[in-house]
């Protein structure tokens, strides 16, 4: 093993078992950190995305599909450098060409030309969107279109604003057929869900597997929300 990679890789491990060690109780954290474990272990993720109701599976699986073609040693470093931005009192030593804390910032980070508009979405960056000019039906690399982030990641405001100024079609299927209500009812967002059935979701749409939004509504207030359209 080369003694640079050898090097990174030792203070890798020091942070991934300070972190085992600590109460981290931030999910979204979590999840970027686990997300820089797997590709740093085990490289560009090759992992089927898991079905809608296996959420907590298919959290992780987006986590770790985000990383792109990031390298082993750049989520190393990533890793590093977040564990220093959680906990100060984690100290990282030079690697053999480069100090944890500087690498990450030139390498990680997408560049605004190489955002889509789901990164945006993503980010909340209403200014970037409201520039963006093209159809916004349309699903990414990973199989979403901007209004099943927005509804993944309850943000109602930015379902707004692409429904009502974007004209976002409420009904548009993922890749697997999934709709917006299928993410909002699996996330349990009771205010996307009644936003979407205002606007005309429909609730009979199958997804690849012949599930239903209704059909995921697994708590009855969520069947009452789903079922009154």
């Amino acid at each position: 093993m080369d003694s640079s990679f050898e090097n990174l890789f030792v203070q890798f491990d020091k942070a991934v078992s300070f972190i085992s060690s600590s109460n981290l109780s931030d999910i979204d954290i979590q999840l970027k950190l686990y997300g820089f474990y797997k590709q740093a272990l085990e490289g560009n993720c090759n992992q089927p995305k898991p079905p809608i109701y296996d959420l907590k599976s298919r959290k992780k699986w987006y986590a770790w599909s985000e990383m792109g073609s990031m390298t082993k040693e750049q989520a190393m470093i990533a890793y590093i450098d977040l564990v220093k931005t959680i906990n100060p009192t984690f100290k990282s030593t030079k690697t053999g060409w480069v100090t944890v804390s500087t690498y990450v910032n030139e390498e990680q980070p997408l560049s605004e030309s190489d955002k889509t508009i789901s990164d945006w979405v993503k980010e909340g960056d209403f200014e970037k969107i409201k520039q963006f000019i093209g159809n916004i039906n349309v699903n990414d690399s990973m199989g979403m279109a901007p209004i099943h982030w927005a509804s993944d990641r309850g943000d109602l405001n930015m379902l707004k604003f692409l429904v009502e100024d974007r004209s976002a079609d409420v009904n548009f299927q993922d890749n697997t057929g999934q709709t917006a209500l299928h993410y909002a009812v699996s996330c349990s967002h009771e205010d996307i869900c009644k936003y979407l059935i205002s606007r005309g979701a429909r609730t009979n749409i199958q997804d690849e597997d012949g599930v239903t939004a209704l059909d995921m509504c697994l708590d009855e207030q969520f069947k009452l929300i789903v079922s009154s359209r």
